[in-house]
Protein backbone atom coordinates (compact mmCIF):
# COMPACT_ATOMS: atom_id res chain seq x y z
CA UNK A 1 0.00 0.00 0.00
CA UNK A 2 1.90 3.47 -0.98
CA UNK A 3 1.96 6.21 1.13
CA UNK A 4 -1.38 8.54 0.07
CA UNK A 5 -3.27 5.09 -0.16
CA UNK A 6 -2.03 4.19 3.88
CA UNK A 7 -3.00 7.96 4.84
CA UNK A 8 -6.64 7.54 3.21
CA UNK A 9 -7.07 4.06 4.97
CA UNK A 10 -5.96 5.49 8.04
CA UNK A 11 -7.68 8.97 8.30
CA UNK A 12 -11.17 6.77 6.85
CA UNK A 13 -10.64 4.41 9.86
CA UNK A 14 -10.62 7.26 12.42
CA UNK A 15 -13.88 8.67 11.14
CA UNK A 16 -15.42 5.52 11.11
CA UNK A 17 -14.22 5.27 14.77
CA UNK A 18 -14.98 8.00 16.10
CA UNK A 19 -18.39 8.02 14.43
CA UNK A 20 -19.11 4.49 16.17
CA UNK A 21 -17.98 5.72 19.60
CA UNK A 22 -20.46 8.45 19.07
CA UNK A 23 -23.21 5.87 19.08
CA UNK A 24 -23.75 6.60 15.72
CA UNK A 25 -22.94 4.13 12.46
CA UNK A 26 -20.03 4.42 10.00
CA UNK A 27 -21.73 6.28 6.83
CA UNK A 28 -21.87 4.50 3.97
CA UNK A 29 -19.42 5.33 1.27
CA UNK A 30 -21.24 5.00 -1.92
CA UNK A 31 -22.59 7.47 -4.06
CA UNK A 32 -26.44 7.11 -3.04
CA UNK A 33 -28.34 7.81 0.32
CA UNK A 34 -30.08 4.93 1.53
CA UNK A 35 -33.94 3.83 2.32
CA UNK A 36 -35.07 1.29 4.61
CA UNK A 37 -39.00 -0.11 4.48
CA UNK A 38 -40.26 -2.48 6.80
CA UNK A 39 -42.98 -4.89 6.30
CA UNK A 40 -44.30 -8.18 6.95
CA UNK A 41 -44.56 -11.21 4.74
CA UNK A 42 -47.14 -14.38 5.15
CA UNK A 43 -46.39 -17.37 3.45
CA UNK A 44 -50.31 -18.76 3.82
CA UNK A 45 -48.90 -22.09 2.60
CA UNK A 46 -47.07 -23.12 5.74
CA UNK A 47 -48.21 -23.36 9.22
CA UNK A 48 -45.47 -21.17 11.43
CA UNK A 49 -43.59 -23.99 13.45
CA UNK A 50 -43.20 -21.21 16.52
CA UNK A 51 -47.23 -20.85 16.77
CA UNK A 52 -49.16 -23.69 14.48
CA UNK A 53 -52.44 -21.44 15.01
CA UNK A 54 -51.29 -19.06 12.60
CA UNK A 55 -49.40 -18.76 8.66
CA UNK A 56 -45.84 -18.22 8.88
CA UNK A 57 -44.90 -14.55 8.44
CA UNK A 58 -41.46 -13.09 8.24
CA UNK A 59 -40.00 -9.31 9.54
CA UNK A 60 -38.85 -8.33 6.26
CA UNK A 61 -36.46 -5.01 6.00
CA UNK A 62 -35.20 -3.46 2.46
CA UNK A 63 -32.39 -1.37 2.23
CA UNK A 64 -32.26 0.42 -1.23
CA UNK A 65 -30.69 3.56 -2.65
CA UNK A 66 -32.69 6.45 -1.94
CA UNK A 67 -32.88 10.24 -3.69
CA UNK A 68 -30.53 12.81 -2.52
CA UNK A 69 -32.88 14.34 0.25
CA UNK A 70 -32.46 11.19 2.35
CA UNK A 71 -28.90 11.30 2.42
CA UNK A 72 -28.77 12.98 5.76
CA UNK A 73 -31.47 11.78 7.37
CA UNK A 74 -30.95 9.34 10.37
CA UNK A 75 -33.29 6.90 11.97
CA UNK A 76 -33.12 4.26 14.97
CA UNK A 77 -32.62 0.25 14.13
CA UNK A 78 -35.49 -0.29 15.55
CA UNK A 79 -39.08 1.09 16.89
CA UNK A 80 -38.97 2.10 20.42
CA UNK A 81 -41.15 -0.86 21.82
CA UNK A 82 -38.88 -3.44 19.74
CA UNK A 83 -35.26 -1.59 20.81
CA UNK A 84 -36.00 -2.19 24.34
CA UNK A 85 -36.76 -5.52 24.17
CA UNK A 86 -34.21 -6.52 21.72
CA UNK A 87 -31.61 -4.54 24.24
CA UNK A 88 -32.80 -6.81 27.34
CA UNK A 89 -32.05 -9.61 25.08
CA UNK A 90 -28.75 -8.49 23.99
CA UNK A 91 -28.11 -8.12 27.64
CA UNK A 92 -27.58 -11.54 28.42
CA UNK A 93 -25.55 -12.31 25.60
CA UNK A 94 -23.00 -9.32 25.47
CA UNK A 95 -23.82 -7.26 28.83
CA UNK A 96 -25.86 -4.26 29.39
CA UNK A 97 -23.17 -1.50 28.14
CA UNK A 98 -22.67 -3.39 25.09
CA UNK A 99 -26.87 -4.51 24.78
CA UNK A 100 -27.25 -0.67 25.21
CA UNK A 101 -24.63 0.66 22.79
CA UNK A 102 -25.77 -1.72 19.92
CA UNK A 103 -29.47 -1.24 20.12
CA UNK A 104 -29.63 2.49 20.04
CA UNK A 105 -27.10 2.68 17.11
CA UNK A 106 -28.45 5.72 14.82
CA UNK A 107 -27.82 4.42 11.41
CA UNK A 108 -28.16 6.23 8.48
CA UNK A 109 -31.18 5.22 6.30
CA UNK A 110 -34.26 7.16 6.25
CA UNK A 111 -37.49 4.79 6.74
CA UNK A 112 -39.60 4.87 3.69
CA UNK A 113 -37.67 7.29 1.90
CA UNK A 114 -38.24 7.52 -1.93
CA UNK A 115 -36.17 4.92 -4.30
CA UNK A 116 -33.17 7.16 -5.98
CA UNK A 117 -35.02 8.61 -9.29
CA UNK A 118 -32.15 6.99 -11.55
CA UNK A 119 -32.24 3.57 -9.94
CA UNK A 120 -33.50 0.61 -12.47
CA UNK A 121 -32.08 -2.89 -13.12
CA UNK A 122 -30.80 -3.12 -9.66
CA UNK A 123 -29.50 -6.23 -8.57
CA UNK A 124 -30.88 -7.18 -5.48
CA UNK A 125 -29.61 -9.26 -1.92
CA UNK A 126 -31.21 -11.85 0.02
CA UNK A 127 -29.59 -11.47 3.30
CA UNK A 128 -30.29 -13.83 6.26
CA UNK A 129 -28.88 -13.38 10.16
CA UNK A 130 -27.42 -15.53 12.56
CA UNK A 131 -29.42 -17.82 14.75
CA UNK A 132 -30.55 -15.48 17.57
CA UNK A 133 -30.25 -12.28 15.39
CA UNK A 134 -32.23 -10.05 13.34
CA UNK A 135 -31.17 -8.53 10.10
CA UNK A 136 -31.35 -5.09 11.45
CA UNK A 137 -28.42 -6.05 13.68
CA UNK A 138 -26.24 -6.31 10.36
CA UNK A 139 -27.46 -2.32 9.67
CA UNK A 140 -23.74 -1.30 9.04
CA UNK A 141 -22.79 -3.46 6.05
CA UNK A 142 -26.19 -3.70 4.50
CA UNK A 143 -26.40 0.66 4.02
CA UNK A 144 -22.99 0.13 2.64
CA UNK A 145 -24.14 -2.62 0.07
CA UNK A 146 -27.63 -0.27 -0.74
CA UNK A 147 -25.14 2.74 -0.95
CA UNK A 148 -23.55 1.13 -4.10
CA UNK A 149 -26.80 0.50 -5.85
CA UNK A 150 -28.33 -3.02 -4.68
CA UNK A 151 -30.95 -3.89 -2.99
CA UNK A 152 -31.07 -5.65 -0.20
CA UNK A 153 -33.62 -7.76 1.49
CA UNK A 154 -33.00 -9.02 5.00
CA UNK A 155 -35.08 -11.35 7.08
CA UNK A 156 -35.66 -12.34 10.78
CA UNK A 157 -37.38 -15.78 11.15
CA UNK A 158 -39.57 -15.84 14.20
CA UNK A 159 -38.68 -18.47 16.57
CA UNK A 160 -35.31 -17.95 15.71
CA UNK A 161 -34.73 -14.38 16.66
CA UNK A 162 -33.96 -13.22 20.33
CA UNK A 163 -37.10 -11.36 19.93
CA UNK A 164 -39.63 -10.20 16.54
CA UNK A 165 -42.47 -7.68 17.45
CA UNK A 166 -44.99 -7.53 14.87
CA UNK A 167 -46.89 -4.27 13.93
CA UNK A 168 -50.15 -5.75 15.99
CA UNK A 169 -47.70 -5.58 19.13
CA UNK A 170 -47.32 -9.92 19.50
CA UNK A 171 -43.75 -10.60 20.39
CA UNK A 172 -42.47 -14.09 19.38
CA UNK A 173 -39.58 -14.76 21.03
CA UNK A 174 -36.71 -17.66 20.81
CA UNK A 175 -38.32 -20.96 20.93
CA UNK A 176 -36.75 -22.99 17.84
CA UNK A 177 -32.82 -24.26 16.97
CA UNK A 178 -31.70 -24.23 20.62
CA UNK A 179 -28.60 -26.75 21.52
CA UNK A 180 -29.17 -29.44 19.09
CA UNK A 181 -32.36 -29.27 17.35
CA UNK A 182 -30.66 -26.55 15.39
CA UNK A 183 -29.79 -29.31 12.57
CA UNK A 184 -33.19 -30.13 12.28
CA UNK A 185 -34.74 -26.93 13.24
CA UNK A 186 -32.46 -24.88 10.85
CA UNK A 187 -34.83 -26.21 7.77
CA UNK A 188 -37.54 -23.71 8.81
CA UNK A 189 -35.23 -20.73 8.36
CA UNK A 190 -34.23 -22.56 4.54
CA UNK A 191 -37.71 -22.70 4.03
CA UNK A 192 -38.31 -18.81 4.83
CA UNK A 193 -35.65 -17.73 3.11
CA UNK A 194 -36.46 -19.83 -0.06
CA UNK A 195 -40.26 -18.06 0.96
CA UNK A 196 -38.69 -14.48 0.68
CA UNK A 197 -37.04 -15.68 -2.46
CA UNK A 198 -40.60 -16.01 -4.17
CA UNK A 199 -42.78 -13.02 -2.68
CA UNK A 200 -39.44 -10.61 -3.92
CA UNK A 201 -39.99 -12.40 -7.67
CA UNK A 202 -43.13 -11.64 -7.08
CA UNK A 203 -43.19 -7.98 -5.74
CA UNK A 204 -40.63 -7.36 -9.13
CA UNK A 205 -44.02 -7.81 -11.40
CA UNK A 206 -46.24 -6.42 -8.55
CA UNK A 207 -47.69 -2.65 -9.93
CA UNK A 208 -48.23 -1.81 -6.48
CA UNK A 209 -44.78 -2.03 -5.31
CA UNK A 210 -42.10 0.17 -5.22
CA UNK A 211 -39.52 -2.35 -6.10
CA UNK A 212 -41.60 -2.93 -9.58
CA UNK A 213 -38.99 -1.93 -13.02
CA UNK A 214 -36.56 -1.02 -10.17
CA UNK A 215 -34.66 -4.19 -9.73
CA UNK A 216 -33.36 -6.93 -11.71
CA UNK A 217 -34.32 -10.49 -10.33
CA UNK A 218 -32.08 -11.77 -13.01
CA UNK A 219 -28.74 -10.49 -10.91
CA UNK A 220 -29.47 -12.43 -7.32
CA UNK A 221 -27.69 -13.27 -4.67
CA UNK A 222 -27.85 -14.87 -1.18
CA UNK A 223 -25.59 -13.89 1.99
CA UNK A 224 -26.00 -14.01 5.35
CA UNK A 225 -23.85 -14.48 8.30
CA UNK A 226 -23.41 -18.17 10.73
CA UNK A 227 -26.80 -20.17 10.20
CA UNK A 228 -27.79 -17.43 7.56
CA UNK A 229 -24.51 -17.75 5.77
CA UNK A 230 -25.44 -21.78 5.31
CA UNK A 231 -28.49 -20.73 4.45
CA UNK A 232 -27.21 -18.79 1.24
CA UNK A 233 -25.23 -21.85 0.21
CA UNK A 234 -28.66 -24.28 0.50
CA UNK A 235 -30.44 -21.53 -1.71
CA UNK A 236 -27.78 -21.03 -4.15
CA UNK A 237 -28.08 -25.63 -4.37
CA UNK A 238 -31.68 -25.62 -4.63
CA UNK A 239 -32.59 -22.38 -7.22
CA UNK A 240 -30.27 -21.84 -10.10
CA UNK A 241 -31.87 -18.13 -9.78
CA UNK A 242 -29.59 -17.47 -7.82
CA UNK A 243 -26.27 -16.23 -9.43
CA UNK A 244 -24.00 -15.89 -6.02
CA UNK A 245 -23.44 -17.03 -2.64
CA UNK A 246 -21.63 -15.86 0.48
CA UNK A 247 -21.37 -17.54 3.57
CA UNK A 248 -20.06 -14.93 6.35
CA UNK A 249 -18.89 -17.47 9.27
CA UNK A 250 -21.20 -20.20 8.70
CA UNK A 251 -20.38 -23.30 10.18
CA UNK A 252 -22.71 -25.98 7.96
CA UNK A 253 -24.64 -28.86 9.93
CA UNK A 254 -26.83 -31.60 9.19
CA UNK A 255 -27.64 -32.05 5.45
CA UNK A 256 -26.23 -28.35 4.49
CA UNK A 257 -22.69 -30.97 4.59
CA UNK A 258 -23.90 -32.39 1.73
CA UNK A 259 -25.02 -29.98 -1.03
CA UNK A 260 -22.90 -29.38 -4.37
CA UNK A 261 -23.88 -25.57 -5.36
CA UNK A 262 -22.36 -24.73 -8.83
CA UNK A 263 -23.03 -21.19 -8.51
CA UNK A 264 -19.54 -18.74 -7.74
CA UNK A 265 -19.19 -19.26 -3.95
CA UNK A 266 -17.66 -16.94 -0.94
CA UNK A 267 -16.38 -18.04 2.53
CA UNK A 268 -15.65 -15.61 4.42
CA UNK A 269 -13.84 -16.77 7.76
CA UNK A 270 -12.81 -15.24 10.80
CA UNK A 271 -9.55 -15.58 12.46
CA UNK A 272 -9.30 -19.12 14.35
CA UNK A 273 -9.73 -18.48 18.40
CA UNK A 274 -6.42 -19.15 20.03
CA UNK A 275 -5.43 -20.91 23.65
CA UNK A 276 -3.27 -17.80 23.92
CA UNK A 277 -6.65 -15.57 24.10
CA UNK A 278 -8.19 -17.76 27.01
CA UNK A 279 -9.05 -16.10 29.85
CA UNK A 280 -6.45 -16.70 32.86
CA UNK A 281 -7.12 -19.06 35.19
CA UNK A 282 -8.05 -22.00 33.19
CA UNK A 283 -6.94 -25.67 34.34
CA UNK A 284 -4.24 -27.04 32.10
CA UNK A 285 -6.66 -30.02 31.57
CA UNK A 286 -9.27 -27.32 30.01
CA UNK A 287 -6.94 -25.70 27.96
CA UNK A 288 -5.30 -28.89 26.23
CA UNK A 289 -9.06 -30.16 25.44
CA UNK A 290 -10.23 -26.96 24.15
CA UNK A 291 -6.78 -26.62 21.69
CA UNK A 292 -7.53 -29.86 20.80
CA UNK A 293 -11.24 -28.82 19.78
CA UNK A 294 -10.39 -25.82 18.25
CA UNK A 295 -8.15 -27.34 15.60
CA UNK A 296 -10.62 -30.87 15.27
CA UNK A 297 -13.19 -28.11 14.39
CA UNK A 298 -10.60 -26.25 12.13
CA UNK A 299 -10.29 -29.17 10.53
CA UNK A 300 -13.82 -30.35 9.55
CA UNK A 301 -15.25 -26.93 8.46
CA UNK A 302 -11.95 -26.88 5.67
CA UNK A 303 -13.37 -30.84 5.14
CA UNK A 304 -16.92 -29.40 4.87
CA UNK A 305 -15.65 -26.72 2.55
CA UNK A 306 -13.86 -28.23 0.76
CA UNK A 307 -16.84 -30.59 -0.29
CA UNK A 308 -19.62 -28.00 -0.40
CA UNK A 309 -17.54 -25.69 -3.09
CA UNK A 310 -16.21 -29.06 -4.86
CA UNK A 311 -18.69 -28.20 -7.90
CA UNK A 312 -18.75 -24.41 -7.79
CA UNK A 313 -18.21 -22.36 -10.92
CA UNK A 314 -15.66 -20.67 -9.01
CA UNK A 315 -14.87 -20.63 -5.05
CA UNK A 316 -12.74 -18.55 -2.57
CA UNK A 317 -12.31 -18.34 0.98
CA UNK A 318 -10.52 -15.45 2.65
CA UNK A 319 -9.79 -14.76 6.41
CA UNK A 320 -10.17 -11.30 8.07
CA UNK A 321 -7.49 -10.97 10.69
CA UNK A 322 -7.93 -9.77 13.75
CA UNK A 323 -11.66 -11.06 13.40
CA UNK A 324 -13.68 -13.53 15.81
CA UNK A 325 -17.63 -14.58 15.07
CA UNK A 326 -19.46 -11.19 16.94
CA UNK A 327 -16.82 -8.90 14.69
CA UNK A 328 -19.39 -9.49 11.42
CA UNK A 329 -22.64 -7.45 13.74
CA UNK A 330 -23.11 -4.13 14.38
CA UNK A 331 -22.61 -5.33 17.73
CA UNK A 332 -19.03 -4.76 16.93
CA UNK A 333 -18.93 -1.66 17.25
CA UNK A 334 -18.99 -1.98 20.74
CA UNK A 335 -16.38 -4.47 21.22
CA UNK A 336 -13.89 -2.09 22.92
CA UNK A 337 -16.61 -2.43 26.11
CA UNK A 338 -15.72 -5.96 26.34
CA UNK A 339 -12.85 -5.30 28.00
CA UNK A 340 -11.75 -8.66 29.75
CA UNK A 341 -10.30 -11.88 28.40
CA UNK A 342 -13.46 -13.32 30.03
CA UNK A 343 -16.04 -11.18 27.70
CA UNK A 344 -13.97 -11.41 24.35
CA UNK A 345 -12.75 -14.57 24.02
CA UNK A 346 -14.09 -16.16 21.12
CA UNK A 347 -16.50 -13.30 20.24
CA UNK A 348 -14.44 -10.61 19.38
CA UNK A 349 -10.90 -10.39 18.06
CA UNK A 350 -8.17 -7.36 18.36
CA UNK A 351 -8.95 -5.70 14.73
CA UNK A 352 -11.33 -2.32 15.64
CA UNK A 353 -15.11 -3.38 15.11
CA UNK A 354 -15.39 -0.21 12.11
CA UNK A 355 -12.52 -1.87 10.63
CA UNK A 356 -13.75 -5.03 10.62
CA UNK A 357 -17.07 -4.53 9.50
CA UNK A 358 -15.85 -2.23 6.42
CA UNK A 359 -13.42 -5.22 5.27
CA UNK A 360 -16.36 -7.36 5.17
CA UNK A 361 -18.56 -5.04 3.37
CA UNK A 362 -15.41 -4.70 0.94
CA UNK A 363 -15.44 -7.86 0.29
CA UNK A 364 -18.47 -9.09 0.11
CA UNK A 365 -19.78 -6.13 -2.43
CA UNK A 366 -16.61 -6.68 -4.49
CA UNK A 367 -17.59 -10.39 -4.78
CA UNK A 368 -20.90 -9.77 -6.11
CA UNK A 369 -19.78 -6.68 -8.44
CA UNK A 370 -17.61 -9.24 -10.42
CA UNK A 371 -20.35 -11.91 -10.01
CA UNK A 372 -23.56 -10.24 -10.46
CA UNK A 373 -22.97 -6.89 -12.86
CA UNK A 374 -22.45 -6.64 -16.44
CA UNK A 375 -18.71 -7.29 -17.53
CA UNK A 376 -17.96 -8.55 -14.12
CA UNK A 377 -14.52 -10.48 -13.57
CA UNK A 378 -13.39 -12.09 -10.66
CA UNK A 379 -9.50 -10.24 -11.28
CA UNK A 380 -11.51 -7.29 -9.52
CA UNK A 381 -12.74 -9.78 -6.37
CA UNK A 382 -9.22 -10.55 -6.03
CA UNK A 383 -7.69 -7.23 -6.96
CA UNK A 384 -10.18 -5.98 -4.40
CA UNK A 385 -8.52 -8.33 -1.55
CA UNK A 386 -5.53 -7.64 -1.92
CA UNK A 387 -5.46 -4.36 -1.18
CA UNK A 388 -7.18 -5.15 2.28
CA UNK A 389 -4.12 -6.07 4.45
CA UNK A 390 -6.03 -7.89 7.27
CA UNK A 391 -7.36 -10.63 4.11
CA UNK A 392 -5.85 -13.53 2.63
CA UNK A 393 -7.46 -15.35 0.10
CA UNK A 394 -7.57 -19.39 -0.33
CA UNK A 395 -8.93 -21.24 -3.54
CA UNK A 396 -10.02 -24.50 -3.16
CA UNK A 397 -7.94 -26.55 -5.69
CA UNK A 398 -11.15 -28.66 -6.96
CA UNK A 399 -12.90 -25.90 -8.19
CA UNK A 400 -12.91 -25.13 -12.02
Amino acid sequence: MNHSLRTMFFAAAALAYAAAADGQAPRPTGAYAVGRRFQVWTDSARRDPADSTRSRALAVWIWYPAGPSARTEEAPVLPSEWRERRIATLAAKLGPDVARAAGTLRVHARADAPIAPAARALPVLLFTPGLGWLASDYSVMLEELASHGYVVVGIASPGFADVVRFPDGRDVTRTLGIGERIGADQAHVQADAAFALRRLRALAEDPSSFLRARVDVARLGAFGHSLGGTTSLVLAARDPGVRAAVNIDGDPMGDVVSIRPTQPLLLVSSENPTIAEAPPGKPARFLELTRAGLERSERRRTSDWLGIASRAREAYRVRIAGTHHLNFEDAALSSSMLVGPEQRWMRVGPIDGARGLAVTAELVRAFFDCTLREGGDTRSFLAAAARLPEVSVERPPATR
